[in-house]
């Protein structure tokens, strides 16, 4: 037998009755998550939208009810796990369009702001933000801000076996019960974002002076989302103090979110002991500088206008928030090639941000410094790979290899996309970063008239960045649904 043929099995499809359950479960909980948009437009007496919401309510029931019914095993697989988690993610923009739609955007315009939503990317097709509806700029800044909050729990969660550094912020050990420890944990970053996203309201409500701009504003910066109300950004505020405001947001998202809970229990300082805030403030350093140079120099600003603006585009891309105070058309080739490197490393593991994160970036880092070590070391040497203070496991080596890889492969197919459709080759490369690393800047590719198979690249750019590629990947991998063991 063929050594493909025995792995295969040894796998383990997955129970349909479980999948449907916990499904089901999700759908429910979207039911009432969808009752804030709801109140929304009643409160906006914007009732045609109102309508809209009131049937995806019904559909969500509709689904949901019936299949919490079904008796199905507590004990979750892996792959049952990340089906779930695909299932969601890609049913959730699809249903959530109809309320979308209600603003006059086709199907796929309005699939691609939700999916831009739900994996708070932040790019978007939508023209004229200040003349849209209240119920449509709000729930798209919801959306972000819900996404933000279900990626950081089911990415780190319900992982089952988390690496050393995740169960150092977990404050998990292999003999801990992983389920009641998976609900300490989403009680606590439940409250953590919801006391930062209160943080940045009334930062930027103090600012600005309009509490539904700072209110979605808060729910987009804190997601590391990017939507805003003003079609040019950060630029429509006032008050540089309020975009000030929204770029402390998105650090806030960007950084390991329990960290925060160790506050109460230690000291300030035990957030710069982390390694990945640490790297963050070198990065936001490193590249600020010559983007400051290349603002000058390129864009004729003065050191005073570079200095305010190369930092804040620098960390809305590090954060992968998408944020802009400048026009990213404007900036050039070195501007665009200094941010795609701030997009493509990305934020902290462990926060709302996206990206490859600066954890795996560090994991392979410390991974190539070992090699060479190894290489001019003498024979007996013993010498392991550590970060943090920790051994670094050779399974945690190898998935972050391979999510650096898959993230890498993904930007290469869609990228050719867009240059066999005939676009220009920097320009189509920093939209694919950014969709990939759901960033949300646009090189001014993304707009109403975007051809729809590119509109489509996109969001599957977009879903698997936000999920990390092995949700998708399982979900459409045959042997997650087929039992060939039965077959033997």
């Amino acid at each position: 037998m063929l050594l493909h043929d025995r792995t295969a099995l040894l796998q383990k499809p997955v129970r349909l009755r479980v999948v449907g359950k916990y499904l089901g479960q999700l759908l429910l909980v979207m039911a009432v998550l969808s009752f804030v948009p709801l109140t929304a437009s009643l409160i906006f007496t914007e009732y045609d939208l109102s309508l809209r919401f009131i049937i995806v309510e019904i559909i969500l029931l509709t689904a949901g009810l019936p299949l919490v019914r079904i008796s199905a095993s507590t004990d979750i697989q892996t792959s049952e796990g990340l089906v779930i988690t695909g299932l969601i993610f890609t049913l959730s923009p699809l249903i959530l369009t109809i309320p979308i739609m209600g603003n006059g955007l086709e199907f796929i315009d309005a699939l691609f702001e939700t999916v831009s939503a739900f994996t708070t990317t932040g790019l978007s097709v939508a023209t004229e933000l200040q003349q849209q509806p209240l119920t449509f700029l709000f729930a798209r800044a919801y959306m972000q801000w819900i996404g933000g909050l279900g990626i950081v729990v089911l990415t780190i969660a319900l992982l089952p076996r988390p690496g050393a550094y995740l169960r150092k912020l977990i404050e998990l050990d292999e003999r801990s019960d992983f389920v009641s420890s998976a609900h300490t944990y989403a009680r606590r970053i439940l409250a953590i974002y919801i006391v930062l996203t209160g943080i940045c309201t009334g930062l930027i409500w103090i600012a600005e002076g309009n509490f539904f701009n700072a209110v979605t504003h808060a729910f987009s910066a804190v997601s590391t989302g990017g939507f805003s109300n003003f079609d040019n950004s950060l630029a429509g505020f006032h008050s540089p103090f309020s975009a000030i405001s929204v770029i402390l947001g998105c650090i806030f998202g960007a950084s390991p979110l329990l960290l925060y809970f160790h506050i109460r229990q230690q000291r300030f300082s035990v957030i710069y002991r982390d390694v990945q805030v640490r790297a963050i403030l070198v990065l936001f350093l490193l590249i600020s500088l010559p983007l400051t140079w290349v603002l000058m120099h390129d864009l004729q600003m003065t050191f005073h206008e570079a200095f305010f603006h190369a930092p804040l585009m620098v960390i809305s891309a590090q954060t992968t928030a998408g944020f802009a105070s400048i026009d990213i058309t404007q900036i050039g080739a070195h501007g665009m090639l200094i941010l795609m490197m701030a997009m493509f490393t990305g934020g902290a593991l462990g926060s709302t941000a996206g990206g490859i994160k600066l954890y795996r970036m560090l994991i392979f880092w410390q991974a190539f410094s070992y090699l060479l070590k190894k290489a001019t070391a003498t024979p007996h040497a013993v010498i392991l790979p550590r970060l943090a203070g920790k051994n670094l496991e050779t399974d945690e080596i190898n998935k972050a290899l391979l999510v650096i890889l898959l993230f890498i492969f993904t930007i290469t197919c869609a990228w050719l996309v867009f240059l066999f459709s005939g676009y220009q080759p920097l320009a189509a490369l920093f939209e694919v970063v950014s969709a990939t690393a759901t960033v949300g800047l646009s090189s001014g590719i993304t707009d109403i008239d975007l051809p729809t198979h590119l509109k489509l690249t996109l969001c599957l750019c977009m879903l698997l960045g936000r999920l990390e590629f092995f949700a998708l990947l399982v979900l459409v991998y045959p042997l997650t649904w087929v039992n060939r063991r039965s077959k033997a």
